[in-house]
Formats: structure tokens, C-alpha cells, sequence
């Protein structure tokens, strides 16, 4: 037997076993997803509406009432309930989340590199991840996929994927209120109400929030604050009922977030984030240091974005036929600054021990993002023993990013690394079908595949910049990556099957085993400051097993799902970028490094066992590790150890010139926490929440600088609500309650987590 086959021979075995001793989960009611008039979790991962538990694939699931119980104010609070996942804002940008899923990541916002989680809001798939965090607070569910889900959802979700869908308009008029107080003179406000327009026939729905919170970083140079939060949205939704067998959803919404992640550090004397970076959120820059778009840019990040999407669904008798069409337009405006304007910096963990004014790299961008998809899905049955969905898909997006690089010395000189303009599209088409075949009641088979052609384009244009420029090879055009060899148009056609085998041993419990294939498009180097560098990275494809347990006992009481999997992520692309230390500029490189091995098991356990509580546990385990370095990378890890200094501390070779561990890929993850529904009489419920997050040492420096290390860490958060029967409520909430420091990602410096927070919430529902 193969070394690949033994390990997942071993999985295998090892989840199976395990079922001998499955005592599991649910919670209470309804607290984990839309449930069924049998009380079944109802789920649309295989894009169709099934159990959660006749579903073979590693999915978590969270219904509004979740969303609320656990403070999950946002989809980045998610990776708190979820194994084998995490997640941060990017570094400068707050309104991005990169999040890593069994080790697959990404730190990387431009629009030439594609990240490995997808998102997806009521199955439209979401490109760019400027502007991917979003406010939860009026949808129906959230499904987190994990593994590659290319054959149904397709491109760019070789980690997993994470799918929210929208409350629909209801068919009476109701609604809530809320208002929220908290940490930072945050206040929070969120509305919604639904609005049958004709009963039965024309529903609306509006929903609206607003975020205001102060910043909380001091800057020792200027003496501004800096990374607060303004955030606002508006929705609103219609569900027409044009007949019996036609429902036409349609909805429209536009989000402003300025909210920022500029680096800092955290001094432990006065329990403080500070900066000492010489750009101002008052003052731009000037045409004096950029070219005329980027002058009025000033430190922050703020991302604009508006979507339309339609879904008109067609009853077919036994099939369903939907159109499904999106469209979606960002523009992202920021300005950062990686050396946080600091020199002689000395930090023991995230704890600044010394520091003082220096040199500065300010990254200054203005993009636009323009994606739209259209699809045609059916689903449906034949006879009791044929489920089938089918479709076709594609996406048309363009983008266009005005960015410079600068280098601000100490004394005040002002040189630039690049001023251009990057112009990058992608179309893709898509086809895709998946059968399951019921061979005996117990047994099912399933097969599917999709078939993706793509092509992508960049072109590059510089902009006229009054600096001295710190190479001979800046500025570039697009015809000196011709001249190299450099492609400037890719072209990738690629199968990506699935297929699985689940049996139910009884009505309890079900076993499954698969096999998925799928892959993530390539891109090019953007960032880089010389033609040679704005190299081309090839797709990136994952072939992944799995295997796994679904079970309910003790009449829903009880439920457990556990799954082991095994994959090789074939050809890793990986952001990067380091201090060149000879240049005191930053090298940014992202390629193909090497094939990623990653094994593990993740469990989820509920438990209700008396009325009212509900105890949950999620935990992982990986192992991840680079296998079959390429020539590039093998020759760089050459020239380090050659002592080629600026070969080393980049991409994955070690400061030492070792090949370095996966980042953001901990041995050990676990959630544990509880809930609990008191009945006080006269119509109040009083309801404490708690949960414990830990997460086992992990690096957050692709090259494992020594001090990109986060050591072994814990999160507690909580909550206390107060409920009425005639709808008001009142709640208390902290989350990170300890107030607890760790590094989220590295780039020069560690970039910190967000400060712990605490709230006070009224809600009226009517």
C-alpha cells in the first residue's frame, strides 16, 4: 500500500471506530440551523435542501438563533465554532478576513490572487476578499464547508467554503430593533422589518445597521488614533409568488466599512497599541509623493460595495429549475504602512520591549472590482432512488488597482518602488452535474463532476511620479513581461470529480467515504517592483479523502459528527513578503512553493440533556507539511545558504535557509460552551452563554521568522441575555473577555488580533 493510501486507510479506521463510542449532539430545539417539522437541521451544501446529518461532508451549521447566543457579530467571528479553522482581518485591511481551513490560506487582497476559502452569499460566489466580512444579523443560516467543494460550488474553494444564506421576506408584517453600547464607544444599531406587500403574493423586506466605534491605536508621531470602525449597510429584498410553481427572490444592498488594520504594536507598561508611522488619517499624501488619483489618500481603509442578485425558481413537479444571477461592484480605497514608522524594534512575543521613530513603506491603493455571474441550476428526483442537480456557470469580472510603494527614510527623503496601474480580468465557464444513487435503502452512491475553462489577462501601466525611483527597472509595461517570457494570459481547463459512498446503519447513525478533486486559479506576482518578479503562478489543485460518522441519539438529545481527512494540495500558491535588508524596502513574492500534506480528524458534539441547555464542542486536529519542493524555491533555499542574505527570511525559506512549517495550521484547535435557557416565570427567560476557545503554537510568518511564532492561546467569551414574551430583550457581551494578546499574521512585524470588547444590547421584536 501507498504512503498516501495507509494514511487514509488509517483514517478510515479510526473514524469508524470511533462510532462505537459516538454520544453526541444536537441542542436545543432549533439552535443549530432551519429545521424540518421533524426537527431534522436542514442544509443546502450539496445545493439542495437535505438533512445536515444525510449529508456527506464536513459541514458546520448556524442559525440565526446561534449567530445571536454566540456574539457572532460577523462571518470572521465564525472561526471560533468551527474545527480545523481560522481566521483574521488582513493585514491593513479591516474589511477583509483571510481565513485558513485545514492549513489552506491566504494574506493576499489583490485582485491577481484568489483566495482558497470561497464566499458565497445566497449561492453567488463573492471574488474579491477587500471587502468579505459582513455584518450577520438578518440571515437564515450560515454553512461552513470544509474540504474542497469543486465540483458544486467550483474555482477557488479548494480550503472550503462559506455560504450564507439570507433571511427571505415573510408573509406578515414583523420585524426587530436593536441598539448596542460598548468598548471603545462602539455603538451598534440594526433594524429589520418585513412588509407583505400583497399577502401570499409580494413580500418585501428591509434591513439596515449602522457601527461607529473610536480607534484604539495612539499614534506617538502625530498623536492621532487610529484602526476605529464606521460601518453601515442597507438592504432590502422582495420574494414575489408570480405563480404556483414560480418564486422570483430578488434583493439589492449597499455597505460602506472604513475599518482599518494598520500594524501596531502592544506595550505591555501601559497595556496600550501604539504606532510611531509618519502617515495621518487627516492629512493625504499629495501629488508631491504620488501620482494624482492616490493623493488624496489618507491612513485607513474604506471599501464600497453594492450587489443585485436574483434567483427565479421554477417548480418543475419533481425537479426545480433556478436562475440564479449576481452582480456586484467594490471600490477599496486605503493607505498603510508596514514599518508602523518604527526602527530599532524589539519584541518579546507581541509584547513591544523597544522602539523608536524611523523609516516608513507606505502602500497606498485605489481599486475598483466589478464581477458578474449567471447561473442555471436544476435539482430534483427520480423515483425514490435518484437525487441529481445540474447546472451551468459564469463569472465575467474585471479589475482595475492604482497602487504605489514608497520608502520614507528617517530623515524625511522620499523614494518610490513602483506607481502603476494593474488592469487584471477573468471569465470562466462552467458546467457540473452530481448523481446519488440509493443502490439498497441503506446504501448511496454518489458521483459528480465539473468541468471550469478559464482565462485571465493583467496588463500593467505606470503612473507619472515626481520621487527618484529605487531600481533602473521601475516603473514597467506590460510588454517588458513579454519581452521576459512572462505570459500575460492564462488559460486553465480543468475536470474536478467527487465521489462518495454513505450507508446508513440505522435511522441514528450514518458512515460515509469520499474522494474530491478541485483547484484554485492562477494569477501573477502584481506587487512586485521589477517586470522579473510580476512573474506567473500557475492553478493550484487539491485532491482530498475523507471519511466519517453522523449521529443522533437519545431522540435528538445527543448528536456527534466526526471526520477524518487526508489531502495533497498540489503546486501551493503562497503569498509572501519580507524585509530586504539591503534595500530596507519590502520584497513581495507569491508563486508556487511546493505540494502541501495535511491529515487529521474533527469532531462536533452537541448535547441537550435537560431542557433549555445546550453544551457544544468543536475540536481539530492537523498535521500539515511542504512536500516535493519546486526547482524555484529549492534554488533560493541554495542561494541562503549560500549567503545570499535577501534569499532568505522570504516565501518559505527559513531565516537559517531551512524549508519552513505551513502557517496558520495548529495541531490542536477546540471550542467548548454552553448555553442555557432559564425559565424565570411571568413571561422571562434568562439565558447565559460561554464558550472557551484554544488554539495549539502555530506560525503566522510563511518563512517562520522566529518571531512570527504565536504560542499556544486561549479566548473566553460570553453573554447574559434577559427576554420578555412580549419581545424586548437586554444582553451584556464580551468577546475575547480577557482582553487577551496574540499574533494574527507577520509581515516585517507581528500583526495583532483585535482588543477584547464588551457590549450591552436592547432588542424589541415585533
Amino acid at each position: 500500500m501507498t504512503k498516501h493510501g495507509s494514511r487514509f486507510a488509517y483514517l478510515v479506521g479510526a473514524v469508524l471506530l470511533s462510532s462505537t463510542a459516538a454520544h453526541a449532539q444536537v441542542s436545543d430545539a432549533d439552535a443549530s440551523a432551519e429545521v424540518d417539522n421533524s426537527g431534522a437541521i436542514i442544509v443546502t451544501a450539496q445545493r439542495r435542501e437535505q438533512s445536515l446529518q444525510d449529508v456527506p461532508i464536513a459541514v458546520s451549521a448556524f442559525s440565526q438563533a446561534d449567530i445571536e447566543t454566540r456574539q457572532v457579530n460577523s462571518t470572521l467571528d465564525l472561526v471560533d465554532y468551527v474545527p480545523n479553522l481560522i481566521g483574521h482581518h488582513n493585514t491593513a485591511v479591516g474589511t477583509a478576513n483571510a481565513y485558513s481551513m485545514r492549513g489552506l490560506s491566504n494574506t493576499e487582497s489583490i485582485a491577481t490572487f484568489d483566495a482558497p476559502v470561497g464566499t458565497y452569499v445566497d449561492d453567488i460566489y463573492i471574488s474579491r476578499q477587500g471587502a468579505n466580512d459582513f455584518a450577520l444579523f438578518d440571515v437564515e443560516r450560515v454553512e461552513v464547508l470544509r474540504g474542497p467543494q469543486g465540483t458544486l460550488f467550483g474555482r477557488n474553494s479548494t480550503g472550503g467554503a462559506i455560504n450564507v444564506i439570507m433571511a427571505k421576506p415573510k408573509n406578515e408584517l414583523g420585524g426587530f430593533a436593536e441598539i448596542g453600547y460598548g468598548r471603545f464607544n462602539r455603538w451598534q444599531l440594526r433594524a429589520s422589518v418585513d412588509l407583505p406587500v400583497v399577502e401570499d403574493t409580494l413580500l418585501a423586506k428591509i434591513s439596515g445597521y449602522y457601527i461607529d466605534s473610536d480607534d484604539y491605536v495612539r499614534n506617538l508621531v502625530t498623536g492621532e488614533k487610529l484602526n476605529g470602525e464606521k460601518n453601515w449597510g442597507l438592504r432590502g429584498a422582495i420574494r414575489a409568488m408570480v405563480s404556483d410553481t414560480v418564486t422570483w427572490d430578488l434583493s439589492a444592498d449597499y455597505i460602506s466599512n472604513s475599518n482599518a488594520n494598520l500594524p501596531h504594536f502592544y506595550d505591555p507598561t501601559t497595556g496600550k497599541r501604539i504606532t510611531y508611522t509618519k502617515i495621518s488619517k487627516k492629512t493625504p499624501l499629495g501629488t508631491g509623493l504620488v501620482s494624482t488619483r492616490l493623493a488624496d489618500n489618507t491612513a485607513g481603509n474604506v471599501a464600497k460595495s453594492y450587489s443585485i442578485s436574483s434567483n427565479l425558481s421554477v417548480d418543475l413537479g419533481d425537479a426545480t429549475l433556478d436562475f440564479i444571477t449576481g452582480y456586484r461592484h467594490l471600490f477599496q480605497e486605503f493607505m498603510t504602512e508596514s514599518l508602523a514608522g518604527a526602527t530599532g524594534v524589539t519584541i518579546d512575543g507581541v509584547n513591544l520591549v523597544s522602539a523608536s521613530t524611523g523609516s516608513g513603506i507606505p502602500l497606498v491603493n485605489d481599486s475598483w472590482h466589478k464581477q458578474f455571474s449567471q447561473e442555471i441550476k436544476v435539482s430534483g428526483s427520480v423515483g425514490d432512488m435518484l437525487d441529481y442537480v445540474a447546472g451551468f456557470y459564469y463569472i465575467n469580472e474585471t479589475n482595475e488597482s492604482d497602487f504605489a510603494n514608497l520608502l520614507i527614510t528617517a530623515s524625511g527623503s522620499a523614494f518610490v518602488n513602483g506607481d502603476r496601474v494593474m488592469s487584471n480580468d477573468t471569465e470562466a465557464l462552467a458546467g457540473y452535474a452530481q448523481l446519488d444513487l440509493r443502490l439498497t435503502p441503506a446504501l448511496t452512491v454518489t458521483a459528480g463532476i465539473r468541468y471550469t475553462d478559464e482565462r485571465k489577462t493583467i496588463e500593467f501601466t505606470p503612473n507619472d511620479n515626481p520621487l527618484p525611483l529605487t531600481s533602473s527597472s521601475v516603473p514597467f509595461v506590460t510588454q517588458d513581461l513579454l519581452d521576459l517570457g512572462i505570459p500575460v494570459k492564462q488559460n486553465n481547463k480543468v475536470w474536478t470529480p467527487r465521489f462518495a459512498l454513505q450507508y446508513e446503519v440505522n435511522d441514528d447513525v450514518m458512515l460515509f467515504a469520499s474522494a474530491t478533486r478541485g483547484f484554485k486559479s492562477g494569477g501573477w506576482n502584481a506587487r512586485a517592483y521589477s517586470p522579473d518578479n510580476a512573474a506567473m503562478f500557475t492553478k493550484e489543485t487539491i485532491w482530498s479523502y475523507e471519511a466519517g460518522v453522523r449521529s443522533e441519539l437519545l431522540d435528538r438529545k445527543l448528536r456527534l459528527n466526526l471526520t477524518g481527512f487526508y489531502f495533497t494540495d498540489y503546486d501551493q500558491q503562497l503569498p509572501g513578503g519580507g524585509l530586504n535588508p539591503l534595500t530596507g524596502s519590502i520584497t513581495y513574492l507569491t508563486r508556487n512553493v511546493a505540494d502541501m500534506e495535511n491529515y487529521g480528524l474533527e469532531l462536533e458534539v452537541n448535547a441537550s440533556p435537560v431542557d433549555g441547555l445546550n453544551l457544544y464542542w468543536a475540536a481539530g486536529y492537523q498535521k500539515a507539511s511542504f512536500k516535493n519542493v519546486n526547482d524555484i524555491t529549492r534554488a533560493q533555499q541554495a542561494a541562503c545558504l549560500a549567503g545570499t542574505v535577501t534569499s532568505c527570511n522570504l516565501s518559505i525559506v527559513t531565516p537559517d535557509g531551512q524549508i519552513a512549517e505551513p502557517t496558520r495550521a495548529p495541531k490542536f484547535s477546540s471550542t467548548l460552551g454552553f448555553s442555557y435557557k432559564a425559565d424565570l416565570g411571568n413571561g422571562l427567560t434568562l439565558t447565559p452563554s460561554a464558550n472557551w476557545r484554544y488554539l495549539s503554537k502555530t506560525w503566522v510568518s510563511t518563512s517562520n521568522d522566529p518571531r512570527g511564532l504565536q504560542k499556544a492561546h486561549s479566548i473566553v467569551n460570553a453573554g447574559l441575555s434577559l427576554k420578555t414574551d412580549s419581545g424586548w430583550s437586554v444582553g451584556v457581551e464580551c468577546n475575547n473577555c480577557f482582553r487577551d494578546v496574540y499574533m494574527t499574521s507577520f509581515l516585517i512585524y507581528p500583526y495583532l488580533n483585535d482588543p477584547g470588547r464588551w457590549a450591552i444590547k436592547v432588542r424589541r421584536e415585533f
